[in-house]
């Protein structure tokens, strides 16, 4: 190996471990500077990562597609996909010039390596193995009873033949995000602790917990190399202290936490900086029946949705820049019927007699909640908690934690009302049906089952067509609003303040702020 590509691979080695250990790392020329609502909760690409770790993640690893600025499907390590028998046998054409951060070139065994070690990974599997559940294989794998996964086939370094159990018109979308399969072996099993294993556009340099993050550009990026040379995200949860380092000119980009929005927009001087994006996002309040017995009773849910005046959260906290829906599917998905049923507006005098009607007139005999969020809901939280109380006369709290122990608390079950929300990973309705509802998601943290949706869901995902799994979707969502399982909430716009002269930062539907293609002054 020549000498100078020695010297690349021992300075990125030692900016990684420095930065990785704490040590600050020297501003390039051409860093580009943002900030992090919060910290990350893992740099792990098989751990479940969150929306703030995911949007870094996204940075650095990638999966056979993506979203672009308007929320379509793109190719990325897969240049084309097709399926001979209705989805359940695909096979894909990988990205011939596609590099990892270690210089290796990505192949269809890094995408097996990836898969596998989703499946066996303890002591809970990887993040992606809900998706390949309906891989040939796959739960021999998991189980132990098998040392490979039996539905792959690897014709040649870039193609790659999946069989399934069953049709899954879906499968090309799913995130996956694949790994350099050397990582482990060179590193140990932390290796995402020491080195960066993917093929996006940035590789990651540096985690310096609870103080920032640093990506660097990946200048073999089958993409095109990045035009910024460095991006350094500070973790600044604090709304004052995130403007007034903007303010400061420490901060190129500054996306806004939800409940900073209506403040902001609203001051001259940020005039001509503000930028707002389209959010891939539901959300919802939650209801827990594990944890909350009078919640098992559909009319104590109904009458929870109808004490609250939603309304009047669109411009009364998001100063108009969100969308109300009465449904589980985001605006701007195949599924979205926006007038199919129209939202219910509060109605005090009808929850108050449901809840009579389940025997707790004015309250009586319900034991104190509390409304379980992260920072950026506060004020929301605050506000439903004091309409629950006067409404019904349950004694509702609320409960703000830093996002990570929030998350955990919610994973756990550990919360019995809580403000849930879910950024779409790939662009289709079952990715916020399924997900937050299927009774085998990992991310049905409500606990909430149902046989019959699990399958509509099921069905839905074996459709190539998508008016017929849109007409599933509509049926699952009329389940969930007959049910009335949680009360859907406004989804706000993301919104950064952006410095001027800065161009070509984008906040993609699914929360990642794309600045592969970002400029400084």
């Amino acid at each position: 190996m020549p000498l100078p590509a020695v010297l690349r691979l021992l300075l990125t080695f030692l900016a990684i471990t420095a930065g990785l250990s704490g040590a600050t790392l020297p501003a390039a020329a051409g860093t580009l500077r943002a900030g992090l609502s919060d910290d990350l909760t893992t740099i792990d690409p098989f751990a479940f990562p969150g929306l703030v770790s995911s949007g870094v993640l996204r940075q650095v690893y990638e999966g056979f597609t993506a979203f672009d600025a308007a929320g379509n499907t793109v190719p990325a390590l897969a240049t084309r996909w097709e399926t001979p028998d209705g989805g359940r046998t695909w096979r894909f054409a990988l990205r011939p010039d596609a590099r990892f951060h270690s210089g290796r070139l990505f192949t269809a065994a890094d995408v097996l390596w990836t898969w596998e070690h989703h499946l066996t990974r303890k002591p809970q599997p990887g993040y992606s193995a809900f998706y390949l559940r309906g891989v040939e294989g796959a739960a021999a794998l998991r189980q132990g009873s098998s040392t490979t996964l039996a539905g792959v086939e690897i014709s040649d370094p870039h193609t790659l033949v999946v069989r399934l159990t069953e049709p899954d018109a879906l499968f090309p979308l799913y995130p996956f995000l694949f790994v350099d399969r050397g990582m482990e072996g060179e590193h140990g099993p932390a290796w995402h602790e020491r080195a960066s294993g993917g093929t996006g556009p940035f590789r990651l340099m540096s985690w310096q917990r609870g103080e920032s993050v640093r990506l660097e550009a990946h200048a073999a990026y089958w993409g095109g190399a990045p035009t910024v040379d460095a991006v350094s995200l500070a973790v600044l949860p604090d709304t004052n202290t995130l403007l007034a380092r903007y303010d400061a000119g420490d901060l190129d980009v500054a996306t806004l936490p939800d409940n900073a929005v209506r403040t902001v927009v609203r001051q001259p001087r940020y005039d001509g900086q503000i930028k707002a994006f389209a959010r891939a996002q539901v959300r919802y309040l939650a209801l827990n029946q594990d944890l909350y017995p009078p919640f098992r009773d559909r009319r104590v849910r109904e009458a929870v949705g109808l004490a609250l005046d939603r309304v009047a959260t669109v411009n009364g906290l998001h100063a108009g820049r969100a969308a109300l829906t009465n449904g589980f599917v985001t605006p701007g998905l195949g599924g979205y019927q926006p007038d199919a049923v129209p939202l219910p507006p509060g109605d005090p005098d009808r929850a108050k007699a449901l809840l009579a009607e389940a025997g707790h007139d004015g309250g009586r005999g319900l034991p104190p909640l509390q409304i379980a969020g992260g920072p950026n809901v506060r004020e929301e939280a605050t506000y439903f908690a004091a309409q629950l109380t006067a409404v019904l006369g349950i004694p509702v709290g609320v409960r703000i934690q830093e996002r990570a122990a929030f998350v955990a608390a919610i994973n756990e079950g550990q919360e019995a009302l809580f403000i849930n929300g879910w950024t779409a990973d790939f662009p289709d309705p079952i990715d916020q049906l399924a997900t937050q509802w299927h009774s085998a998601s990992p991310t049905n943290r409500t606990h909430w089952r149902n046989p019959g949706f699990d399958r509509l869901m099921e069905r839905a995902r074996g459709l190539a067509d998508p008016v017929a799994r849109n007409a599933l979707y509509r049926e699952a969502e009329a389940l969930l609003r007959d049910q009335a399982v949680a009360v859907p909430l406004a989804t706000p716009q993301f919104v950064a303040l952006v410095r001027p002269g800065v161009t070509g930062v984008v906040i993609r539907p699914d929360g990642t702020t794309d600045y592969h293609s970002a400029r400084l002054p």
